[in-house]
């Protein structure tokens, strides 16, 4: 089932439940004795919780007394004076004085009472407990309470708890902090719990932060378990230099056990009034989740402004699935008006499809239709994606007869339509059966395989008369051979040798007549050097007469499988030149770049460095190192470099520095510095501060991103992110500043919870 974690939850609510009920208590709140409580707890000596006892199962039923004097009347009842001690399984109730009637199955305590549950402690002046097997209740006066799981305490005029399971308290206030002299503080005059419904509603209720009323509601409904109910969650708010001071107030709507969503006014102060929502729902075979914002006018451009996003999944069958992606925005600059992400201010286009799949055994069919919207409205209409409307495949490989011997088959339709009426549009189709005889022993592997790759297209343009484009057939050849030497290092790792051959042989067809729909050169990687055609997409099949050489070492924990370290360096060397290209140019190089990839893991470290060295021209054609390090949330660092050479000139240089690092228990530091060596100027910055007390922890960022624009003139847009967390209330000011942390600095986790 779907849920979002309604805030009010965690505060008062959940932690009163069956006050006085031992049975309750076990069957509905056993804790887990592993969890920490902070610093609030161990300096905070109002109250203490001590483990009640827990009773074997023939004595479950027992209930064990003691006391300094005991009394019995002829009527059955029982008095006992000084250090009363009453305990039941999951139960201790201690007093100065107790009277029990057997009659009533009442149990009165009063002087220095002091109750312990497994999710409960609490002192009163005085208290009466029913302890009958049917109807359980009890009433405490002038208590103080404690629930040890998140260190929360309070105060009531009296916590009373009927026969039918429901809870009262009177003039309460709840907080995590010291009791005597809190930083925050919630009170609220009556608190009702109704535990069979699992929801609880308070009236007149304050929250005080220094002692300064912040937050007011006359009431308040919320749940006491896991059960949702709809209600305002708490507002969030901030500053940017694009959308000014800004407040979302969000309204959570439980709609059924199997949908929600949450409606989200949000003011800004540059911009003006705009609507967000997100929908979810989930169903016995789908879940999706439709989100999106309205602004009617933005009172910068006086147009309407609008988010939108569906996603879905389905699964129809055990290997049938359906998946269905739609995005749209109103206009190219949405993202960079209202996003504080850099990723997502860098999108260029949005995907937009609908996908089934069916995979059976090593098979595997698709059927999609696709539409690719262009962000940037300044890209010319002829250089946009294509659309595949639609596009089927087939891949798979089977066994023949129970052999080595496998046959494989690659197959694609696809009819690309197009925005702009006057470039060439058509159908490709291609079918490339294959067979493959991958042989391995303990030290070696070779697996040969020969394909026919078949391609016809059915072109046409609305301008010029159609094209025609003949049928291409191509043979594909290719060994693949490798070795595998390990050795035991003494620390008691082992270290491999891994060479490994691959031989391609593709022969020459002229495809200059073909049209280009989707076809495009990848990044040059080490998996690269192994592919069977140097181009992505159908449109092109690269002639090839190459042998791949390659080197991997690995080092390996072999009771754990665990690498610590791989490397890897490989080139390609050519016999022939290779004539097939995008543009009708020419490669003569007699062997390609070295590339060469290093990865290491130890402990709180983690490295990653890629280079691309290019032989032609000696220089390094591309370089990306990246050190990072954590050892737990509050100590982080990453490094970064990278470097990208376009005809020896420079097209990107990079670095990326970010880190979150403690200085002492309360006190952290967080930044994050994207900056562009080449243009001299920043791109992303990020600076703050967070305050971590036992009680309460704030957040505070300061952000300065790079804004996409075609003047040449750079803007940024400078925001104030705020998080502030009441422990054991939540996050009071919505999760924008943990999300742009999340997005911006590899590995952070939330450093406030």
């Amino acid at each position: 089932m779907y849920g979002i974690t309604y805030p009010y939850r965690s505060v008062l609510f959940s932690l009163f439940f069956a006050l006085v009920s031992p049975d309750l208590f076990a069957d509905n709140l056993r804790l887990d004795n592993s969890q920490t409580i902070n610093s609030c707890a161990a300096e905070d000596a109002t109250i203490r919780h001590i483990e009640p006892p827990e009773f074997s199962e023939e004595n479950i039923e027992n209930t064990e007394i003691s006391a300094d004097f005991t009394q019995s009347s002829s009527d059955g009842t029982t008095s006992l004076d000084g250090n009363v001690i009453i305990e039941k399984h999951l139960l201790r109730v201690s007093a100065d004085h107790a009277h029990y009637n057997p009659q009533q199955n009442t149990l009165q305590v009063s002087g220095n009472v002091h109750l312990d549950a497994p999710a409960l402690s609490l002192n009163a002046n005085a208290g009466t407990v029913e302890v009958d097997d049917y109807g359980k209740q009890g009433k405490f006066d002038d208590v103080i309470f404690l629930i040890p799981a998140n260190n929360m305490k309070g105060k009531a005029e009296t916590i009373n708890a009927d026969d039918k399971r429901h809870t009262t308290l009177t003039n309460a206030s709840l907080t995590s902090c010291h009791f005597l002299d809190p930083d925050w503080l919630i009170s609220a005059e009556e608190i009702r719990l109704d535990l069979n419904d699992e929801y609880g509603s308070a009236d007149n209720v304050v929250i005080r932060f220094k002692n300064v009323p912040f937050l007011y509601t006359p009431y308040i409904e919320f749940p006491t378990s896991d059960k949702r109910r709809s209600g305002l969650l708490f507002p969030e708010f901030g500053t940017s230099t694009s959308r000014g001071i800004e407040l979302s107030a969000p309204w959570y709507w439980n709609i059924a056990p199997n949908q929600d969503a949450v409606i989200t006014p949000h003011y800004m102060d540059r911009r003006g009034l705009e609507l967000g929502g997100n929908y979810r729902y989930l169903t016995r075979s789908t879940n999706g989740e439709l989100s999106g914002t309205y602004l009617p006018e933005d009172d910068i451009t006086d147009e309407a402004r609008y988010l939108f996003r569906y996603a879905q999944h389905s699964s129809i069958l055990p290997n049938l699935g359906l998946d269905i992606l739609y995005q749209d925005i109103s206009d190219s600059d949405y993202f960079n008006d209202f996003s504080n992400s850099l990723g997502t201010t860098s999108q260029t286009v949005l995907n937009r499809d609908i996908t089934l799949n069916y995979n059976l055994n090593n098979w595997r069919m698709k059927a999609m239709v696709q539409d690719i919207l262009t962000i940037d409205t300044s890209t010319p209409t002829s250089d946009r994606p294509y659309q595949r409307l639609p596009q089927l495949t087939l891949n798979g490989d089977t066994e023949i007869k129970s052999s080595p011997l496998l046959f494989t088959l690659d197959s694609e339709y696809v009819d690309f339509t197009h925005e702009d009426d006057s470039i060439v549009t058509g159908t490709r189709i291609t079918v490339t059966p294959g067979l493959r005889l991958p042989l391995s022993g303990t030290s070696w592997f070779i697996d040969p395989a020969i394909k026919f790759s078949h391609t016809q297209y059915d072109t046409n343009t609305n301008s010029i008369a159609s094209q025609n484009v003949e049928d291409r057939d191509l043979p594909i050849s290719s060994i693949d051979a490798g070795l595998f030497f390990e050795r035991p290092l003494e620390n008691g790792y082992e270290q491999t040798l891994e060479p490994r051959l691959f031989y391609l042989y593709v022969p020459y067809e002229d495809q200059n007549n073909i049209p280009v729909f989707d076809t495009n050169i990848p990044d040059f990687t080490v998996s690269q050097l192994f592919r069977d055609n140097r181009f992505i997409g159908g449109d092109r099949i690269g002639d090839a007469n190459q042998l791949t050489m390659a080197l991997t070492s690995r080092i390996i924990n072999p009771d754990t499988g665990n690498e610590f370290l791989r490397a890897s360096i490989g080139q390609i060397f050519y016999f022939e030149d290779r004539k097939v290209s995008l543009d009708g140019s020419v490669e003569t190089a007699k062997q390609s770049d070295i590339i060469a990839e290093l990865d290491a893991n130890w402990r709180h470290w983690q490295s990653n460095i890629d280079i691309q060295w290019d032989v032609k021209n000696n220089i390094l054609s591309k370089e990306n190192y990246f050190l990072h390090f954590k050892s737990d949330a509050k100590h982080l660092f990453n490094i970064g470099y990278r470097k990208r050479m376009d005809n020896n000139s420079i097209d990107i240089e990079q670095t990326d520095t970010s880190f979150v690092y403690s200085f002492n228990p309360k006190y952290s530091g967080i930044l994050r510095w994207n900056y562009s060596l080449d243009d001299r100027k920043n791109i992303d910055s990020i600076a703050g501060i967070a305050y971590d007390s036992c009680c309460w922890s704030i957040q505070l960022l300061a952000q300065s991103r790079l804004q996409n624009s075609t003047s040449s003139t750079d803007s940024y847009d400078n925001s104030i992110l705020v998080q502030f967390v009441f422990k054991g209330l939540g996050n009071v000011t919505g999760s924008k500043a943990r999300n742009t942390l999340e997005q911006s600095i590899y590995g952070y986790t939330d450093i406030l919870e």
